[in-house]
């Protein structure tokens, strides 16, 4: 049986209920943090000793709401006194930049009493984690579309952004990050589908069923809300039961709840 813990579910808005984008995905005993959206090692803290267990910290992209506690959550690791192994998969042109911040913060590697492996996504290529868990990083154009529009950005990065296909025998799931559009998701939906985790807050409702329509999903979960949609989730979620009749549950998950598949 899988599950996913939903730690933070608030977009990148600042938000009094809501925290930053992190999911945690229990599959064939390995434990995956989907995202590290701050304050995701006070969450797992809630969970036992997981913050000891995790076998690998899985970032879609480079925004702050999405690895801002990645930082906090390995301190955490060396606090608690964790000896495992962590291996961190993420976008390539993170790396550096990410290993610079931690030394900027007066950690260094060596002292946090694990080894940390630090891992380049290579598109389209699948990820084995041990002999059942696949995860393949599918490019969306999130970062291109948002990054290189701002005053003073440099056209030159690379802008590297991924949904994540994680499947385990018959069960496959989708987290799909943030996108740019709704279509962005639509190569990925070629096959059954056990659970979506769909933002929507870069596009609207309509325009995400218009994609789902006729695609075969067990659970659609629906996360990084735009104000709009967060300020009536009832609405919403009957909106979109009643535009997708093809998918079995649509849920809009609060942090920290739970849900096996």
């Amino acid at each position: 049986m899988a599950s996913i813990s939903f730690l933070g579910t608030g977009s990148g808005v600042p938000s009094a209920d809501r925290f930053f984008s992190s999911s945690l995905l229990l599959l064939e005993g390995r434990h995956l943090l989907i995202d590290a959206g701050e304050p995701c090692v006070h969450l797992l803290r809630d969970r036992g000793n997981v913050i000891a267990e995790i076998d690998a910290v899985l970032i879609t992209h480079g925004h702050v709401d999405h690895v801002g506690g990645l930082p906090s959550f390995l301190q955490g690791c060396m606090l608690l006194g964790r000896t495992k192994e962590l291996s961190v998969h993420l976008p390539g042109e993170m790396i550096a930049p990410i290993r610079a911040w931690i030394a900027a913060l007066y950690l260094t590697e060596e002292g946090l009493g694990f080894t940390i492996t630090w891992n380049a996504w290579i598109e389209g290529v699948p990820l084995q984690l041990g002999k059942e868990v696949t995860v393949t990083p599918r490019p969306n154009n999130h970062l291109k579309d948002c990054y290189r529009r701002l005053p003073g950005a440099d056209p030159t990065r690379p802008c590297e952004s991924y949904s994540l296909e994680i499947v385990s025998g018959d069960f496959r799931a989708i987290f799909t990050g943030d996108l740019s559009a709704a279509g962005d998701i639509k190569p990925l939906l070629s096959k059954p589908t056990t659970v979506l985790v769909s933002e929507l807050s870069h596009f609207g409702a309509t325009e995400l069923a218009d994609v789902l329509a006729g695609a075969t999903i067990h659970a659609l979960c629906l996360v990084h809300l735009s104000e709009e949609y967060a300020s009536d989730r009832s609405d919403l979620r009957l909106r979109l039961e009643d535009l997708l009749p093809n998918v079995s549950d649509v849920f809009l998950p609060e942090d920290g709840e739970v849900l096996d598949f």
